[in-house]
Order: C-alpha cells, then structure tokens, then sequence
C-alpha cells in the first residue's frame, strides 16, 4: 500500500513539473497568442542624413536579387549619318629651296642629291622623288599633296628636307647637268677614282654676265668666267650650284676640283674656265634680279618685258662715281655710280650692272641700259640720270691699295680700312 502511495506521489511530481514547464514557454512561434513586451524600445542608428528631404525613397526599396532583363545586341551595325566625304588631294610640284650634289668619298664613290623643299600650308605633304638620267642630265621631280580646292590650312611654311642617291654607273670625268622641277640647279663633273685625291674648293671668278635671248618668254643665260688656281694639272673644273634663297635674289657657287697632297709640283698656266648656267625663264618682266657668285654681288638686271624685248643692251656714260664705306664688322664697300640714259626716258631706260674682279686688287664695273635699235625713232631729249648703289661686299685687305675701273675711263681709288 505504502509502494502504491510512493508511486503516485512520484508521478504527481512529474505532471507538474511538466505543467509549469509548459507555462514558461508561451511566447515561443508555435503559440497563437503573443504577448506585446513591456520593456522600452531598443534604440536604432540614425540615419546618414539628417535632413529627411535627403532621404529617396527608392535606396529603401530591397535590391532585386534577380538580374533584369536587356534587349540582346543586334547582329548588324545601326544605320548612322553617312561620314563627310575627305578633301580631295592633288599633286603639284614643290618649292625646291637647295639642292647639293654631294660625294661620298666612298670606295666606289657615290653622288647624292641633297634636296631641301617647301611646304606651302599645313595642308601640303610631300609626296615624292621621281629621278631620271638621259645622257649626261639628270632630272628631278619633287612633288607635294594639296588640296584640290581651297580648304581652311594653318599658314605655315614648312620644309622637307630628303635625298636622292644617284646612279653608280656615272662616268668618270663627264660633267652632268642637274634640273629640279624644270629648273637647272647644279652641274658636277664625276672623279675618278684612280686619280690623287682631290678636294672641292669655290673657284676665283674672273667676269660674269647675263644674257638673255629672244625667246617668247626670254631664256637667261649666266656666262661665267673662272680659273683654276693650281694649274690645269693640279686643279680642274668641277661644277655650280644655284639657288633662289629670296625674290629677286639668285646665288651661285662655281667650284674645281684641286690636289690634297702639299709640296706637289703643279703647273702655272691657270687655265680659264667659261660655263653658261642656265636661269631659265621664270622671271617677272620688269624686276630686277640681283645675282651673287661666290658670295660675291656680280650682277644686277631688269627682266625684259614685251616692250623691252626688242633693245639692245648698251653701256652707259658714266657722270660720276665714288665709294662708301659702311659702319659694319668688317667693313662692307659700296659704289654709287651717276649715269645717263643717251636716247631719252622714251627710247632707253636702266637695266642694271656687272661687276667682276680679275685680279685681286682690281674691280671692274659695267652699268648697262637698254635702248631703241630702230633707226630715225623720234626720242625725248631728256637725258635722265640714274643712281646706282653697287655692292662690292667686304673681301678687301685692310691698308691695300685697290682700283676700280668703271667703263674704262672711269677709276678710283681707294685704301681698305
């Protein structure tokens, strides 16, 4: 009896320890009835801003956990507004500025053309050397790409500087002429290599002149008149160079070929040399032209014009000359020469000068006009005078003695400072 009362005693212990356990546990998820908490709101962090109108209501929305959805890449490309057409390029010659015939010194010694070009505009590009060899001359063609029509350019002239390697095959001895876009600019005379080495060196320049012919445009032609300095057998004729630096202004350089080695002896003859160097016929009628051989000024002239083309070339009577000294470093001489036109303002007129020196301490001087050749051709009897300033450059000594004749009736004299 007392184990039967123990037993339910034990097991009423259990149920209400089941019973109170239960009670502790209302608030789990699986009830239907929550009880609300009693304790205070657990504070929450302050937004970023606290200006409520900073606030977009779109970042509170959740972000998508699924990509959205894009329109697939076409295949082929969108039809688009057809690209400006580009300027149309044509080719044209180029300003040829210098050219220099080089040697190499090489063992077959090679010629080069160095060529320096111009480059009207940033729109002009250069294009290309096209060479050819006929006989004994040389042609050249430098060309650039401009535009056909006239477009919006910098206004830059720009140069181009290139050259053009020659043919190994020259023949030794041969002299060969050089044209660049039509113009005559160099002339060489080719080594040879078994001979003692030799050295270019400027040649001394006895006279030079201009002529011209008939030709509709006229052709001029320069006539210059050089030696070699140590003899026809230490010393020969080599070539010319010319170029068009300025307007109006022509430069010529006029060289031999003379023996490097010293103490060999040489013969006394100093040969003259006479060259005509083609000018061609790209002169503006009624310009003067002014032409430096050697550094030297050698000659000044008027372009024919078609009232002109019909004169002869006379020399003029010479009224009075003297020489200037200018304030430079060395001293630079000029002439200044007071001549007359013989036929009249309506008959002649001033053409220009030459000036050549065939010894070192004589200067010749030539002024030249232009007149009538008709016969019984009414004239006025004006007889205007010309002044004109001659330059005679700085090569002089200082305390020599020096003369310059002037149409041989004409002297002065003068002592280099």
């Amino acid at each position: 009896m007392k184990t039967k009362l123990g037993t339910i005693l034990a097991v009423g212990v259990i149920l209400l320890l089941l019973v109170g356990a239960c009670g502790n546990s209302s608030t789990g998820a699986g009830n239907t009835r929550v009880t609300p908490p009693t304790a205070s709101p657990v504070a929450t962090p302050a937004p970023a801003s606290t200006d409520p109108a900073t606030l977009d209501p779109a970042t509170l929305e959740p972000t998508p956990t699924e990509p959205t959805t894009t329109e697939p890449a076409p295949t082929e490309p969108a039809t688009t507004e057809p690209a400006p057409a580009e300027t149309k390029m044509v080719v044209t010659p180029a300003p040829v500025e210098e050219i220099k015939v080089v040697f190499s010194g090489s063992d077959p010694g090679e010629y080069t053309l160095e060529i320096v070009s111009g480059l009207p505009g940033g729109c002009a590009k250069f294009t290309e050397y096209a060479t050819s060899i006929d006989g004994n001359a040389i042609a050249v063609t430098v060309t650039n790409l401009v535009p056909a029509e006239p477009v919006p350019c910098t206004a830059i002239y720009g140069r181009h500087e290139g050259d053009v390697r020659l043919s190994s095959e020259l023949m030794p001895g041969e002299t060969y002429s050089v044209t660049v876009n039509g113009e005559v600019t160099n002339a060489f005379t080719v080594r040879d290599e078994s001979a003692e080495e030799m050295v270019e060196a400027p040649s001394p320049i006895d006279d030079v002149a201009v002529k011209f012919t008939d030709a509709d445009p006229p052709e001029y032609v320069l006539v210059v008149v050089s030696r070699l300095p140590l003899g026809s057998s230490c010393s020969r004729f080599n070539g010319y160079d010319v170029t068009r630096p300025a307007s109006g202004i022509i430069e010529v350089r006029v060289t031999h070929l003379e023996l490097v080695a010293q103490n060999v002896p040489c013969t006394e003859d100093y040969p003259a040399v006479s060259t005509g160097i083609p000018l061609g016929t790209d002169f503006t009628p009624g310009e003067a032209y002014k032409i430096a051989v050697n550094g030297e000024m050698t000659n000044n002239f008027i372009a024919r014009t078609p009232q002109s083309a019909k004169m002869a070339v006379k020399t003029s009577p010479v009224h009075s000359a003297e020489i200037l000294i200018l304030e430079s470093a060395p001293p630079r001489y000029q002439l200044v020469v007071i001549s007359r036109l013989p036929l009249g303002s309506s008959c002649s007129q001033f053409n220009g000068y030459d000036v050549s020196r065939p010894f070192a301490n004589n200067i010749q001087v030539i002024v030249t006009h232009l007149e009538v050749t008709g016969e019984n051709v009414p004239c006025t009897r004006d007889l205007p005078v010309v002044e004109t300033n001659i330059p005679l450059g700085s090569n002089f000594d200082s305390a020599q003695e020096y003369t310059i004749t002037i149409v041989e009736e004409e002297t002065l004299t003068f002592t280099a400072q």
